[in-house]
């Protein structure tokens, strides 16, 4: 009898200190969704009672923090490219320092011209085409641009590029000035989106995409900004799928994710795609799919910023000391993406807890002061 009362006693003991184990590891484990959740809820609450702002891209581009801290050194871009306009690794693979060259490192033609457009800094502008101009000197008759590496996903890069910096210098003040120059490049980037959806080369593309759930919004923001610009349906419709197939990946706590996990620092960048989408196609059948889709992945986005307004890369897959860039260098938080994603979304939605934590980005990062 004492053999088995005390073997009884025995799994009592081990059965009570189990279930408080479980009890202990799921409230720890449960603190970030329940801080998701309640956001989510929230912003669903709010997003009821509040519509989606009416400005145009370039108004957005013009808030104070994009405005005065993404564009506030514009010469720092164009004085690192050559006089003929060649930028980045492109640079290195001219003077014969890297095997290959990537038509990508041209998109930082985007950034001068739209900064350039709110700073009215004419130098930027032209050093902006400068770089756009290089990168089309490469594009052969089929759209494609000759022996660049990472064919598809570096093409999708500067289409995006290229056709948000024209359809931004349409809504400026200057739109009329640089007509030429957009009438000149919609065709060259018409062409190239045209050969990104080229069936052989799509399929290729996309599969190659696949663990990285950012490049569908780029694709689909590409594509789709070319269609506005051009009038060409079809690549809305391509533009679609891509978005389409970026909404399934959302896991429910708001990660998109790359590499199957989480990385704080390319969640941003398939947001801003994605709000650059909904900015252009506010009334399209699944814009407010992709609104979900942002909302949930700027409040997890949230769950990483530590008190101080860092951005913590723990457990990210591509950004935490894993993966080099183009340039060899080892690559990291991206603070300007992060801090756009949170204030462009600001202006978007007029919600202020956004505003916040742009600001809070910025303080850490860049040790600004509000304006």
């Amino acid at each position: 009898m004492k053999k088995q009362y005390l073997a009884a006693w025995l799994v009592l003991l081990l059965l009570l200190m189990t279930k408080s184990t479980m009890v202990f590891a799921k409230q720890h484990s449960n603190y970030p969704n329940r801080q998701f959740e309640v956001g989510l809820r929230t912003e669903q609450s709010n997003l009821s009672q509040r519509q989606l702002s009416q400005k145009t891209d370039f108004e957005h581009e013009s808030t104070d923090l994009i405005a005065n801290v993404i564009y506030r050194r514009l010469s720092g871009l164009y004085k690192s490219m050559m006089p003929n306009g060649a930028n980045g690794t492109n640079v290195r693979w001219l003077r014969n320092q890297a095997r290959g060259w990537y038509i990508e490192d041209q998109r930082y033609g985007e950034d001068l011209i739209i900064g350039g457009l709110i700073k009215n800094d004419p130098q930027a502008i032209q050093a902006g085409f400068k770089m756009f101009d290089w990168g089309f000197a490469h594009q052969v008759d089929d759209g494609s641009f000759f022996i660049t590496g990472d064919r598809f996903h570096s093409t999708s890069f500067f289409v995006e590029a290229v056709t948000h910096a024209l359809l931004v210098i349409e809504q400026s003040p200057y739109s009329e000035k640089y007509a030429d120059q957009v009438a000149k490049y919609k065709f060259l980037v018409h062409r190239a989106a045209r050969w990104i959806i080229k069936p052989n080369i799509w399929k290729i593309g996309i599969g190659r995409n696949k663990p990285y759930t950012h490049r569908r919004y780029l694709v689909a923001t590409a594509l789709g900004l070319t269609g506005k610009l051009t009038g060409d349906q079809e690549l809305i419709e391509y533009a679609h799928k891509s978005i389409e197939d970026g909404l399934s990946l959302q896991r429910r706590d708001g990660v998109n994710p790359e590499k199957n996990g989480h990385d704080s620092s390319y969640q941003m960048v398939g947001v801003i795609y994605a709000q650059r989408w909904v900015t252009y196609f506010p009334q399209d059948e699944i814009t407010s799919k992709v609104v979900a889709m942002i909302n949930k992945s700027l409040l997890w986005e949230q769950t990483r910023i530590l008190p101080s307004g860092e951005i913590s890369t723990e457990g990210n897959t591509r950004t935490a000391g894993q993966e080099k860039g183009r340039s060899g260098k080892v690559k990291s938080m991206d603070r300007r993406t992060a801090l756009r994603a949170f204030a462009y979304w600001a202006s978007v939605t007029g919600n202020q807890k956004w505003e916040e934590t742009a600001h809070k980005i910025a303080s850490f990062y860049y040790k600004t002061r509000r304006f």
